[in-house]
């Protein structure tokens, strides 16, 4: 696993209140996460934050999802299809751990914090531009 900090930056505000605390939490988790497997070994500490991580973005995908037709965002379908990927991958994980995994081998912090970077960046900034518009 990374020493690296896995940190909400300014650089990732949207600029809707609702999403910049969502996404602050989401990285919150992703740090704690980091902290609770520094060799890569799953903790039961871990595996309820990773737990806690799928409900959580369920959650705050659900959420852009209604901000998105709620204002009928071209891209919609795009986005939406890149969370499903998000929560796959998510759910995947706890099928593994489920199963008695014990290890992570692909870097939790690069798997899921670098996704959720690139998208909020991207996607996720993009939709702001829209919410704020549509406004």
């Amino acid at each position: 696993m990374s020493t690296a900090a896995i940190c909400w930056t300014e650089d990732l505000r949207v600029g809707n209140h609702a999403i910049d605390e969502d996404h602050r939490h989401l990285f919150a988790l992703l740090d704690n996460l980091r902290h609770t497997m520094p060799t890569g070994l799953v903790t039961q500490q871990a595996a309820v934050i990773i737990d806690d991580l799928a409900e959580y973005v369920e959650n705050h995908f659900r959420r852009e999802e209604e901000f998105m037709l709620r204002i009928a965002y071209a891209e919609y379908p795009r986005h939406k299809a890149e969370h499903d990927r998000f929560v796959s991958e998510v759910h995947a994980l706890q099928s593994r751990l489920a199963r008695g995994a014990q290890t992570v081998t692909l870097s939790i912090d690069q798997m899921l914090s670098e996704w959720l970077r690139r998208h909020v960046l991207v996607m996720d900034m993009a939709l702001a531009e829209s919410l704020k518009t549509s406004s």
